[in-house]
């Protein structure tokens, strides 16, 4: 019995020591020009040579007309351009995958290669003064102004999240987009990537000795159906906003349409039709908006109009628009307005005491 309890304890031990945390190999993969690691012993800056081993916690920095390439275990990849400085904050691996890495970056631009994430809690992060942008697997910049105080991500493959660490807000890229987060305001939404940076991937992607580094090769390129896919998302994202604003602009204008119906009538109108044609009820004095409205939405089909009530009873309108049917299926920009009719009567109360005061 004694032999079968220290079999499973050995056995056991085993299986925590397979699944404990390891601190991967950081390498120094390739360098041009000066760059430097912080020496804390000697409270210094001192030169890093090609190949050399990093440890997390560890400051890098690259100067005027350099540039640096590190590798994090063969999964991970980072390209730093002149000027820049990161921490190694966190870099953790388990079974050989990567777990967690974390960069601060206070200035400068990282382009970052990322193979596939092994579980959905693993996470690799690059932390600007006002941003975080974390990955399940891309090929991405990571940008930081000082002077302006603005970071700039931006996807060539894959998908990112970014956050404000100094606001609300949250967007998700995808392929070819990119984002902005100004000071401590949230991230814009998602944008066409720019050429240039198109460009600079491109020329970084011929410096990354990936058969070194033993990063599928794969992960680095991106094709023209990717692209096509991303700016058409974008398109269909700004189509879609610009059509929100235009439908809840259209609502206020039926919401104030319906108002002058019911003080006429003291009724809701059945459809929306009969705010600009007489249904024949007594007191109507419209048409109610102007020549030409014809209830459709920006994306061309009709406004849904419904009377409904709450399960308490209370009589409500429904306003609402289906939105933006993109080409691959998903829909944007759907939007929806309520009014009570009871808020009707008693904005019709407050119009008429204000106007019996004049």
């Amino acid at each position: 019995m004694n032999r079968h309890i220290l079999a499973l304890v050995m056995l056991w031990l085993m299986g925590s020591w397979l699944l404990a945390e390891e601190t991967a190999v950081i390498t120094l993969a390739s360098k041009k020009g000066t760059v430097l690691v912080w020496e804390a012993a000697g409270q210094r800056w001192v030169e890093l040579p090609v190949k050399s081993q990093l440890s997390v916690g560890a400051y890098v920095k690259v100067e005027k007309d350099s540039e640096a390439i590190i590798s994090f275990g063969k999964k991970a990849v980072v390209t730093l351009s002149e000027n820049t400085l990161i921490q190694i904050s966190t870099c953790l691996f388990q079974q050989g995958n990567l777990k967690q890495v974390r960069l601060k970056s206070p200035q400068g631009r990282i382009w970052s290669v990322v193979e596939k994430l092994a579980s959905p809690e693993a996470k690799f992060e690059i932390e600007t003064p006002n941003a975080v942008a974390g990955v399940r697997g891309t090929v991405f910049l990571v940008g930081y102004e000082p002077t302006a105080e603005a970071s700039r991500i931006a996807v060539v493959a894959g998908e990112v999240g970014v956050s404000s660490k100094l606001a609300e807000g949250y967007v998700i890229l995808k392929e070819n987009m990119a984002t902005v987060v100004v000071a401590n305001k949230p991230p814009i939404p998602p944008q066409v990537l720019e050429e240039r940076e198109r460009q600079e991937w491109e020329k970084w992607k011929q410096s990354i000795p990936f058969s070194e580094i033993g990063l599928v090769g794969g992960v680095a390129e991106i094709n023209a159906l990717q692209t096509q896919e991303a700016a058409r998302q974008v398109r269909e994202i700004s189509l879609a906003r610009k059509g929100s604003e235009k439908v809840r602009q259209d609502f206020e204008s039926i919401e104030a349409a319906i108002l002058l119906y019911y003080a006429d009538t003291r009724n809701v109108p059945r459809r929306l039709k009969d705010l600009m044609e007489n249904p024949g009820v007594p007191g109507w004095k419209g048409p109610y908006l102007g020549a030409g409205t014809n209830f459709m939405d920006p994306y061309g089909h009709p406004y849904q109009y419904k009377i409904l009530k709450t399960p308490r009873g209370k009589q409500y309108l429904e306003l609402s628009s289906f939105g933006l049917v993109g080409a691959a299926g998903e829909t944007r920009g759907e939007e929806k307005k309520i009014i009570f009719v009871e808020t009707l009567k008693e904005s019709l109360k407050k119009k008429l005491e204000e106007t019996g005061r004049k």
